[in-house]
C-alpha cells in the first residue's frame, strides 16, 4: 500500500518524482557536480546507463549507480542521490533514507536538498523514534538553505506535531503559510494548523477541470464531500467488468454527500461516448482526449486502469485501488464516519 501512495507524499513533502516542482533535492544545480562533465569516459557511461534503467529496472539502475560511485572512489553524492529518489519511488523509505545521510556526509553544495530527502524517507517509515531525527533533518535543511527552502517549514511542521511537539509545529506551518500564502500546501498548512491531527496525511493533489457537461470542478468545491475519482476506458477489458459495481456505487451513495468523478483514458472521444450512452452513465465524467497523457492520470500518478481513489471530505486519500464491495464498504464508512462529525466551515 505504501508504493501506492507514493506519488502523493512526494507531492505534499516535496520530493521531486515526476514533475513536481517544490522543494526538490535536484539532480544538478549550480555548484553541484555535472556527470555529463566528468573526465572519466566510464564514469560517463555507467551513470548513463544507470539513469536510463531508472524506472524500467531499479535493481540494475541501483547496481549501475553503485558502480559509477566505486569508479569516484565511492565520493559520488549524484550517484547516492538518485540511489535515494529510486528507493524513495518503490516506498523502500528506510533504503532511502540511509542512501540520503550516505549523500550528506560528502557534504556537496545541495547539501540542504538531501537533508529534505532525508527528514521525509525517516518521517514516512511512521515510527515515533524517527520523528525526531525527521526533525532534525529538516532543521539542518533550513540552515543549510538559509531558510530558502520554504517547503522545508512544512515538513518541519509535520514533523514536530508528529514528534508530540504539537505548539512548534504548529508555529512552523504558520510560518510556512506566511512565507508560500498562495500554493495548495498553504490551504493543508491552514487545515492543520486548525487540526493539528491531519499532520502527515496524504492530501489528495489538487485540481480544477471542466467535466463533459461543461460544469467545473475542482477539490475546493468538492470539499466537504467523500469524492471517487474512477480512471478508466472503454477499450478496457477489467474496466467494462468493473463498471456494473461502479454503477452499483453510485446508485447507492450519490448525491449531496458523495460524488464519483469519472476520469476516461480514451484518445477517440466517439467511443467515449458511445460506451457512456450505452451503459446510462450519469456521474461527472472529464475528458481531454489524451489517453495516458490525461492531466488527472498523470497527476495523481495512474499507471494502469481501472484505478480509484477515495477521498474523504477533508481532502484526505483514504483508499487507492479498491474496487467491489471493498470499495462499496469504505465509502459507506467514510460516510457514516462524516455524518457523526460537524461538517466543515459550519463552526
Amino acid at each position: 500500500m505504501l508504493r501506492r501512495y507514493t506519488k502523493i507524499f512526494a507531492l505534499v513533502f516535496g520530493l521531486a518524482l515526476a514533475p513536481v516542482l517544490l522543494a526538490r533535492p535536484a539532480a544538478a544545480q549550480e555548484g553541484f557536480h555535472n556527470p555529463a562533465l566528468e573526465t572519466s569516459e566510464e564514469f560517463r557511461e555507467t551513470f548513463k546507463r544507470a539513469s536510463e534503467l531508472g524506472r524500467r529496472d531499479p535493481d540494475a539502475a541501483i547496481n549501475e549507480y553503485k558502480k559509477a560511485a566505486k569508479l569516484r572512489g565511492d565520493k559520488c553524492p549524484e550517484c547516492l542521490q538518485a540511489i535515494a529518489q529510486i528507493y524513495f519511488r518503490l516506498g523502500e523509505y528506510k533504503n532511502a533514507a540511509a542512501a540520503y545521510r550516505q549523500a550528506t556526509e560528502l557534504k556537496p553544495s545541495n547539501e540542504a536538498d538531501l537533508y529534505n530527502g532525508l527528514g521525509v524517507s525517516l518521517f514516512l517509515l511512521k515510527d515515533k523514534k524517527l520523528y525526531e531525527e525527521a526533525v532534525v533533518a529538516f532543521r539542518r535543511a533550513l540552515e543549510l538553505s538559509d531558510g530558502k527552502l520554504l517547503k522545508v517549514y512544512y515538513n518541519l511542521g509535520c514533523a514536530l506535531i508528529k514528534s508530540g511537539k504539537e505548539k512548534e509545529g504548529v508555529e512552523a506551518l504558520k510560518t510556512y503559510v506566511e512565507k508560500e500564502p498562495s500554493t495548495a500546501n498553504a490551504d493543508e498548512a491552514r487545515r492543520m494548523i486548525a487540526n493539528p491531527k491531519l499532520a502527515g496525511e496524504p492530501f489528495a493533489p489538487p485540481f480544477k477541470i471542466k467535466v463533459t457537461s461543461g460544469d467545473e470542478l475542482s477539490m475546493e468545491k468538492l470539499k466537504g464531500r467523500v469524492v471517487l475519482l474512477d480512471f478508466w476506458a472503454s477499450w478496457c477489458v477489467p474496466c467494462r467488468v468493473e463498471m456494473p459495481e461502479v454503477k452499483k456505487i453510485w446508485k447507492k451513495y450519490g448525491g449531496e454527500e458523495f460524488v464519483i468523478v469519472g476520469v476516461n483514458l480514451d484518445s477517440n472521444r466517439a467511443a467515449f461516448e458511445g460506451y457512456m450512452k450505452q451503459e446510462g452513465l450519469t456521474w461527472p465524467q472529464y475528458y481531454d482526449g489524451l489517453g495516458w497523457g490525461n492531466k488527472l492520470a498523470r497527476l495523481y500518478g495512474v499507471t494502469g486502469i481501472p484505478h480509484t481513489v477515495l477521498i474523504d471530505r477533508e481532502g484526505i486519500i483514504r483508499g487507492v485501488g479498491l474496487r467491489g464491495g471493498s470499495l462499496s464498504s469504505r465509502i459507506g464508512e467514510l460516510l457514516k464516519n462524516s455524518m457523526k462529525a460537524e461538517p466543515p466551515g459550519t463552526n
